[in-house]
């Protein structure tokens, strides 16, 4: 009731003298609500700055502070008192002021009106863990009301609001903090599935999660996944590991995540064990791909002793540039390391084009070299025409995913604003995957050549993404040379002539 009274007039407001029963509950029975103005300020100088001494070195140093005085000694208030009824009845009230009252244009800069209300308090909560900045969210309620006057709180009051909301989740610790947030979700989605370990000093060291639908889309999806160490978080310089796979759109969906303390082989058997205690002990993958890391690599040898190790292109490029010295600028040099890469038909080929690299740049001695050759297998495509492995190349797939999760960190990034963070990149790639279904549903792919029946059942039975790719595969097939064909042919129609049963060709 005061406070609309002192919206009326103008002027703030505080809470003054309480008086309690004496005794063990201390209940009130008499309250003051006062002008802010009440009082007098404890500056003995009656200006605009306060002089304070001190001793040092037995010199007396007047020290100044800005300040300004608002305390004029306002004898305005209302008094009430308790009851016996358990109502509070004003018994007192003075209405005048010994100062001057504030214009209703600047009534929302006192103190009395910086209140934020629930509804203005949820949507701030939203907003905040929506990764908006305080500043744009003070914008966004000024629009909202029509003004800053109308928002009902200033924007120091705004921030420092925001700033108590990212207080409560660390409150607790962060590591405890993220873990309550991996409980509570365990709660709401049955399905979700974590695992957390910690070391001697009760630090976090090992984590691991995923939730439901990231079941869902492995055991649909699980021939191939790209799993990659590259990302840590910058506080606590944990490495992230993300478990990535591919759709049938052709597009980025999330397995699991992980934080590790260090990269070590016992740290990635534990992470790999436990990623298939949630996924389903014998739902192994065909084809695994990392970077270049022999803990790794020693991990999946044990763990997943059927699926194909394949290492990334990508990091052994970078790796072969800092070792080809001079070679760095021979451009047939790299053309040749390249064709080793990805272009040899078989492993004959590769072994031929291996050995003319070695012996023309007099690389023989080359221990960096010898070791790539010793892991041939695992990185040159022509030991990977028997496997499945979607076409992918490299783990670029899981740096693209660290690099859309990890582009908004900083040095202060903790676990529980990156489990925000992840879970923002999550929603976005699973709407976009809602988008892509919905288009395969409502449409068909727009035909580059004529109509055929096989172009069309494809059309029908593949997703768009995928269909392009079949149709680029089918435009390279009708324009190849038919002569292998003429050859079959006129064999056949040799060995008819000669009575003898035709060759069946092996397939």
């Amino acid at each position: 009731m005061y406070h609309k009274h002192s919206q009326k007039l103008g002027f703030s407001i505080r809470l003054g003298t309480c008086r309690r029963v004496a005794g063990p509950d201390s209940a009130e029975f008499e309250r003051y609500f006062v002008c802010s103005n009440q009082g007098k300020s404890s500056s003995s100088s009656g200006g605009n700055s306060s002089l304070a001494s001190t001793s040092v070195d037995d010199e007396i140093v007047l020290q100044s502070k800005n300040c300004t005085i608002s305390r004029t000694n306002c004898a305005a208030n209302v008094r009430t008192k308790l009851q016996k009824t358990g109502e509070w009845l004003v018994v007192h009230h003075v209405m005048e002021h010994n100062h001057v009252l504030t214009p209703p244009q600047w009534q929302h800069h006192h103190r009395s009106e910086r209140r934020i209300t629930k509804e203005e308090g949820d949507m701030i909560q939203v907003m905040t863990q929506a990764k908006v900045p305080p500043s744009i969210q003070y914008r966004f309620l000024s629009a909202s009301c029509g003004g800053e006057e109308f928002v009902g709180h200033t924007k120091k009051v705004h921030y420092n609001y925001v700033n108590r909301l990212k207080m409560r989740a660390v409150e607790g610790g962060d590591a405890s903090t993220l873990i309550n947030v991996l409980s509570k979700r365990q709660a709401e989605d049955p399905g979700f599935f974590y695992r957390v370990m910690f070391d001697e000093e009760s630090r976090l060291c090992r984590l691991f999660w995923r939730d439901s639908m990231m079941k869902e889309d492995y055991l649909l999806y699980r021939d191939v996944f790209i799993f990659d160490t590259t990302h840590r978080t910058n506080r606590y310089n944990l490495i992230c590991g993300v478990f990535v796979g591919i759709n049938n759109h052709w597009s980025n969906v999330m397995f699991g995540c992980a934080f590790l303390a260090n990269e070590t082989t016992e740290s990635f058997e534990w992470l790999f064990q436990t990623f298939n205690e949630s996924m389903g002990e014998d739902l192994h993958p065909v084809t695994i791909f990392t970077d270049q890391d022999l803990a790794m690599s020693n991990a999946i040898e044990k763990i997943y002793p059927t699926s194909r190790h394949r290492l990334c292109h990508w990091h052994i490029q970078q790796n072969a540039i800092s070792h080809f010295g001079s070679l760095k600028s021979d451009r047939s040099f790299r053309s040749i390391f390249n064709k080793c890469l990805n272009k040899c038909y078989n492993e004959m080929e590769f072994e031929t084009t291996w050995n003319q690299m070695i012996k023309q740049y007099g690389l023989e001695n080359d221990s960096w070299f010898q070791r790539l050759y010793g892991l041939r297998a695992k990185w040159s495509t022509a030991f990977s025409k028997d496997f499945f492995s979607a076409g992918i190349l490299s783990s670029q797939r899981s740096e693209s995913t660290n690099h859309a999760i990890g582009f908004r960190n900083s040095k202060t990034t903790s676990l529980t604003d990156f489990y925000g963070i992840f879970e923002d990149t999550l929603m976005r790639w699973r709407s976009e995957e809602e988008r892509n279904e919905f288009n395969c549903l409502r449409s068909t792919p727009k035909q580059l050549y004529p109509m055929v029946g096989l172009l069309e059942h494809a059309a029908q039975v593949y997703t768009h993404n995928l269909f392009r790719i079949f149709e680029k595969e089918f435009g390279m097939a009708i324009a190849t040379k038919a002569s292998l064909v003429l050859l079959m042919a006129l064999h056949l129609c040799t060995a008819s002539t000669r009575r003898v049963p035709p060759m069946v060709p092996i397939m």
